[in-house]
């Protein structure tokens, strides 16, 4: 087998990987203490970080002396928690993250998708048309009646838990409101000051319009690069995607230590600011917490390390055919 037809069976390889990545739990987070015995709680208070929400990670318990028809809420349990030190709600996190995911995974795949394509006109058109679609696709959800449904599955689960709502009430919301009623839902679930919640659903509205058209502007220019400068470019197709377990790792920590910096002051319990753990355990008063990365995570890790043996044997490809 060829350099090129390796590196392209590479790339598909991780492309497929990239896909289980978007299903699968990329990390968990669980907060042990005395009053959550193991018996009921054996992995602590467990949430799982999707890259379309963040998901119950506790599991159904049954034992002799323990009988539950289903699973406690960990997700609910952990905002309950959080509460009494001033934390946000868990579903006030990365809403803009959350709700493009599918289109930010879908830009990625088409990318990779245009690198292994065999001629530079080819790629252009690709990507191209794939600027086009994607951004069809992200102006229908995020302004047209009933855009909600264009994002995926699991963000509209997450959405309907966190705001006690059922599908028929959310199926005509545009994504981009589906986005604000959320985040200041969960603003204001434990504290209802709206002389501070209005001013942060103001600049998420903001904010979500500078990423959408900030998104679109980047795969424009990705399709002019490739027409302009398509030696810098093409290497970027892969690149990016490469780098992916980087920008999760940051935008994870970013968004942690939001919460640990952003503590409301109507809280029960009055602490310092601080960061969260981001990876390992720690301790936050009478609580132990993990933090550790899934089996998503690990899937990623793999896409990347395929991408990276991808493009090394691309470019040496490349020097052969000089």
């Amino acid at each position: 087998m060829s350099k090129s037809m390796l590196s392209r069976l590479l790339v598909l390889i991780a492309m497929l990987l990239l896909v289980a990545v978007y299903y699968a739990p990329i990390w968990w987070v669980s907060l042990k203490a005395p009053n959550y015995p193991p018996e009921s709680f054996p992995d602590g208070v467990r949430i799982h970080f999707h890259m379309n929400g963040v998901f119950n990670g506790c599991e159904k318990q049954s034992s002799k002396e323990l009988q539950i028809d289903e699973a406690l809420d960990c997700v609910h349990e952990m905002n309950t928690i959080n509460h009494y030190v001033g934390m946000y709600p868990i579903a006030s996190a990365a809403p803009v993250e959350r709700a493009l995911s599918p289109m930010l995974v879908t830009l990625l795949l088409w990318a990779l998708l245009v690198f292994i394509l065999p001629t530079p006109k080819w790629q252009i058109s690709a990507m191209a048309v794939g600027a086009l679609s994607i951004s069809a696709w992200l102006l229908l959800a995020l302004f047209n009646t009933a855009g909600v449904g264009l994002t995926s599955q699991g963000y509209r689960d997450g959405l309907m838990l966190a705001m006690e709502m059922d599908a028929d009430e959310i199926k005509d919301w545009t994504l981009l409101y589906a986005i604000l009623e959320s985040y200041g839902d969960s603003l204001g679930a434990y504290f209802r000051n709206l002389a501070e919640i209005q001013p942060r659903v103001d600049l998420l509205a903001m904010t979500a319009k500078v990423v959408a058209f900030g998104l679109m502007g980047i795969m424009g220019l990705l399709a002019i690069g490739l027409w302009r400068w398509h030696r810098f470019f093409y290497w970027l197709l892969i690149l990016v995607p490469m780098a992916l377990p980087v920008f999760f790792i940051l935008d994870y920590a970013g968004w942690l230590w939001w919460y640990g910096h952003t503590l409301n002051d109507m809280a029960a319990f009055s602490i310092k600011p601080f960061m969260p753990t981001v990876f390992g355990d720690g301790k936050v008063a009478q609580f132990s917490t993990h933090s550790y990365p899934h089996y998503g995570f690990g899937l990623m890790l793999l896409s990347s390390a395929l991408l990276a043996l991808a493009a090394l044997l691309r470019r040496k490809d490349l020097c052969q055919q000089k």
